[in-house]
């Protein structure tokens, strides 16, 4: 496998071959994009300079049949937190580009013009994207698929990150061609913009470069985990993340007004169930997969009352923060929601919880859907009022003097109330991401090992050891390019070390993959420090330690000095 590194403005490529001898040698996906950024970008550049590198890479087991592996990871550093970032997203492409026997691409530099990147057998080549420009993602892909053919896999942006806008997104095609994969998180799709790259288009190889030492070993681990995955998550397969919405309205952590409440009157009308009903009445598609080896299957596409396509896998997070946090209760207008950041190219979790600031300070009305998409259509043109909007969260509120505004390090906080999910407090207080779940998804039912009792939900015992496992553990699966939902645990890693020895022809131990997923943690906190994002950093809005959930009573109650001493665990 090699990288190839990209100056946008030349157009000169260097290929980078990753052997045993290199550092990168053990690095895919999250672990790569973060030793580049670590290595190669200055902490204090501008993220939307020429000094800032936009990664894209696939994980070290992306492109065998390891199931749920074949995930992109996205890195630089964030325009959002200012400190390192990595999102990670499924669709077509990843696979595409390893078979290519490519590891990763590294874009430096500032195009002038507007470019598309095109990579097949006969190497990666620039094309003008002048006749793109302002195009949506639906659009753009459409026009893409009808010029270079229906098997392309896609990286692009839409017109928020043509803008430089701080919570623009990178879209990836997904199974059926919709750019509903969406790397979103920490405002990645302005640091493309910035390098002046409309799309990356990879062709399908002829052959895959991929190769498996001893695929018999690995498909002796790899077939019978794919297996009990898609028995055990037989459930989720067919309801999907949506199937939160109403348990955490239940559990009384589901993010409303605001986060000034946990439960939701209307969730009946914006759950899973509910969804699963729409879905099935109207002839949409369930237990979709996001991308070629997902044998989880928790996707959906989602159609109108004449079939025609509205969204592809409207989740958890969109629902929760653009419906109950925007007290707006009808699942076509989050289907719609969904439809235009994806279009535009815009994170629906920095959106809704921008539009929670809003509405909570009498900007928009709580419940208006229509003044929601009107404010989406101004991201799109790039007026005052979309950039307003499409900055991100912190943009907003310090545009308008809002005092409650729910975010760490610069980023919006998800799905989950921190006052109730005890784990996740942790998570987006210390994770070097800023307020991510996806770095440590301490929610209801998550446990990192079979064999621990990490206490209750609402209480503080056992949560940080919690978080800090999960933590390690999703690093790991990420730099796999793997999903994390086939379980982030101590039992997991096991199977991780399995395919990876036979794959690479190593003798790793648990501990040693394992301790991968630590040093990366230590790399991108060490880069964070030095970008100013220091320990610090790690603390919560004071609201959510002032002010009782509703209706549980419930603060975040871990004294601060926890937060700042957290990653002190990583030298024990």
């Amino acid at each position: 496998m090699k990288i190839a590194r990209i100056n946008v403005n030349t157009e000169s490529i260097e290929f980078e071959e990753i052997t045993k001898d290199t550092k990168f040698y053990l690095l895919g996906a999250r672990g790569l994009t973060s030793q580049i950024i670590h290595d190669e970008v200055p902490p204090l550049c501008d993220p939307l300079s020429e000094k800032n590198k936009l990664i894209i890479s696939n994980g070290l087991l992306t492109g065998s049949p390891f199931p749920n592996s074949g995930r992109t990871s996205i890195g630089a550093k964030s325009p959002l937190t200012n400190g390192i970032k990595e999102a990670n997203v499924g669709g077509r492409p990843s696979m595409m580009l390893a078979s290519h026997g490519i590891r990763a691409l590294v874009l430096d530099e500032i195009s002038a013009n507007l470019k598309l990147i095109l990579i097949d057998d006969d190497g990666i080549k620039f094309k003008s994207a002048n006749k793109y420009k302002g195009l949506g993602n639906y659009k753009l892909h459409s026009k893409l698929r009808e010029k270079y053919g229906e098997r392309i896999g896609i990286y692009s942006i839409g017109p928020a990150g043509e803008q430089m806008m701080r919570a623009a997104s990178i879209a990836a095609n997904d199974l059926e061609g919709y750019p509903s994969r969406q790397a979103a998180r920490g405002g990645l799709g302005a640091v493309m913009g910035s390098k002046r790259i409309k799309a990356i288009i990879i062709f399908p190889a002829k052959g895959s470069k991929v190769k498996i030492h001893d695929i018999k070993k690995f498909r002796e681990i790899s077939k019978p985990f794919a297996q009990n995955l898609a028995e055990s998550r037989k459930t989720f397969s067919i309801y999907g993340t949506p199937l939160m919405t109403k348990a955490m309205s239940v559990h009384g952590g589901l993010p409303t007004k605001n986060f000034r409440m946990g439960s939701f009157d209307g969730v009946d009308d914006i759950s899973g169930e509910r969804l699963h009903e729409l879905v099935i009445a109207r002839n949409g598609k369930k237990r979709v997969s996001c991308s070629p080896t997902c044998v989880i299957k928790c996707s959906n596409i989602i159609v109108d009352e004449n079939g025609n396509h509205i969204t592809s896998s409207l989740e958890y997070e969109t629902i929760a923060l653009n419906g109950s946090n925007l007290m707006i209760d009808n699942l076509d207008h989050l289907a719609k929601i969904d439809h235009l950041c994806d279009d535009i190219g815009i994170d629906t979790i920095e959106f809704g919880v921008t539009m929670g600031v809003a509405m909570d300070n009498d900007k928009v009305n709580w419940g208006d859907a229509d003044k929601v998409f009107e404010i989406l259509e101004e991201i799109r043109k790039g007026s005052e009022i979309g950039q307003l909007y499409g900055n991100g969260v912190v943009n907003l509120g310090n545009k308008i003097n809002a005092i409650r505004v729910p975010q760490v390090k610069g980023q919006g906080i998800s799905g989950y109330d921190p006052r109730v999910f005890k784990g996740m407090s942790v998570t987006y207080a210390t994770s070097p991401m800023g307020a991510d779940h996806t770095s440590g998804a301490a929610i209801a039912g998550r446990v990192a090992s079979q064999v621990k009792d990490y206490g209750e939900l609402t209480e503080n015992e056992g949560k940080l050891e919690l978080s800090y496992e999960l933590q390690v553990y999703t690093t790991v699966l990420d730099s796999m390019g793997c999903c994390y939902f086939i379980g982030p645990s101590y039992e997991n890693m096991n199977i991780v070390t399995g395919a990876i020895n036979a794959m690479y022809s190593l003798n790793l131990s648990r501990e040693d993959v394992i301790d991968i997923g630590k040093q990366i943690l230590r790399t991108e906190l060490e880069f964070n420090n030095k970008a100013g994002l220091t320990q610090e950093t790690n603390e919560l809005p004071s609201f959510f330690r002032e002010e009782p959930s509703e209706p549980l009573q419930l603060k975040v109650s871990f004294p601060k000095e926890e937060f700042k001493n957290f990653w002190k665990k990583l030298d024990e």
